[in-house]
């Protein structure tokens, strides 16, 4: 696999991670104006959504690229995906509405009931964006996804702004206004830029059960990978209330650079290895693997040494209201080094092993959960991130040996960096120094 042949595709894909770096700074902006309660709140709201987009993702959409890649079959693959996408999404939404008392009560947060009112619309509007990127994704249009995500962030941070010229104080019903404004100009433009492939119709092709076979398993191993990232904010409401809640999610989303720069790196590898497989190139998958591991884990390393070191109080110049996230960020850091193992499991979605993702994804995520509410009845408050660092390391380990089992290769290939950087530093002091 030459990178050179790639490095346009790379560029866009890097070009669209760096959008969320930077909206990253504008929702720190936005954290620290609606304080630590508010936005627990909406931390609620926007872990249930994304969760419900998670699995959706996962069991409708992920086949558009697993088996889209025969042109002639793809208007009957479309149509069985936005079938399966909708109808997900309006059942996981209707029962969270339906439930949302005896939720109110569980949660210990009376207000509770707002986010359940509001989960319909975010949801509704999310709907055309999640599928159109997987089309996007799929044909590895990395201009067009860099276009929807600048409408995206962009139009919420002009928004934003505009908010906080008026003066007057911000609120939970202002950081709605701006993600649903978001989400609803980034699905017209996804909608717009993939309109010659919206494509439907019922002709011959892959058949309901075996879309199934593939999209079930999967959907049940995102939805429990996916639930120590997304839905520990409930465990940790019921434990130690919104406030907590906003702060340690404040803490994710400095975290949440490791999980861009990842998703980038699976959004690489997942078009790539599905090929792979299916022209049975081995050994170009194991270089894939090893590579993709590797050349990951040097960076990963670094970085959370630093934040170990001490790097991670910038959190309190950043965000005055926000000073205890700074441990919780220290200890998060720790689950960004088993990462770049979890990329493994990309490679076993590609060879269509996903009742074994879903086996290691209940054992790490029952894993989380204990760790989680084992801490929450300790009252240890401050260790709560230990709960994605367990879920992390567990499954990150597990798809690794899967992987290396199946394709062989030995553990010091997942090192192959380390030389390739001492190589290519050697040949950097010849030039200089010849």
């Amino acid at each position: 696999m030459k990178l050179t042949a790639h490095l346009g595709t790379i560029s866009w894909s890097l070009a669209d991670k760096l959008l969320y770096v930077a909206y990253g700074i504008v929702q720190l902006q936005q954290i620290n104006a609606l304080g630590p309660v508010e936005y627990g709140l909406f931390s609620l709201l926007l872990g249930l959504n994304t969760w419900i987009m998670i699995v959706t993702d996962g069991s409708a959409l992920q086949g558009i690229i697993q088996f889209g890649v025969r042109q002639q079959e793809r208007p009957r693959v479309h149509v069985i995906a936005a079938a399966l996408h909708c109808g997900i999404v309006g059942v996981a939404v209707a029962l969270i509405f339906a439930l949302q008392g005896p939720l109110s009560d569980i949660l210990y947060q009376p207000r509770f009931a707002s986010v359940a009112s509001m989960l319909p619309v975010f949801a509704l509007l999310s709907i055309p964006r999640q599928f159109c990127l997987k089309l996007l994704y799929r044909d590895m249009r990395m201009k067009e996804l860099f276009i929807a995500d600048a409408v995206w962030f962009g139009s919420r941070t002009i928004l934003t702004f505009w908010l906080f010229g008026k003066g007057a104080s911000f609120t939970f019903e202002d950081i709605i206004l701006i993600d649903f404004t978001g989400m609803g100009m980034s699905s017209a433009v996804s909608v717009w830029l993939t309109r010659r492939q919206l494509t439907f119709g019922r002709v011959p092709g892959i058949a309901l059960k075996e879309y199934l076979r593939f999209g079930v398993p999967l959907a049940v191993a995102t939805g429990l990978n996916s639930i120590p990232r997304q839905l520990d904010v409930l465990i940790i409401q019921s434990f130690f209330g919104t406030a907590t809640v906003g702060v340690y999610n404040s803490a994710k989303t400095f975290y949440r650079l490791y999980e861009q720069a990842f998703d980038a790196a699976v959004t690489l590898m997942n078009s790539a290895a599905v090929r792979m497989v299916a022209q049975r190139r081995i050994d170009d998958l194991r270089i894939l693997a090893t590579k993709g591991i590797s050349f990951t884990l040097v960076p990963t390393i670094l970085s959370v040494v630093l934040i170990q070191l001490g790097a991670g109080s910038a959190i309190v110049w950043i965000l005055p209201k926000f000073g205890e996230a700074v441990g919780h960020f220290t200890v998060l850091s720790l689950a960004a080094l088993a990462q770049p193992l979890m990329l493994m499991s990309t490679i076993m979605m590609a060879m269509g092993r996903n009742t074994d993702i879903v086996r290691f994804s209940a054992i790490a995520m029952v894993s989380s959960l204990v760790t989680l509410i084992a801490i929450g009845y300790a009252g240890w408050e401050d260790w709560i991130g230990l709960g994605m660092v367990a879920n992390n390391v567990i499954i990150g380990f597990l798809c690794v040996a899967f992987v290396r089992r199946e394709i062989q290769f030995p553990w010091k290939l997942l090192l192959r960096a380390f030389a390739d950087i001492s190589s290519a530093i050697q040949r950097l002091k010849t030039k200089v120094f010849p």
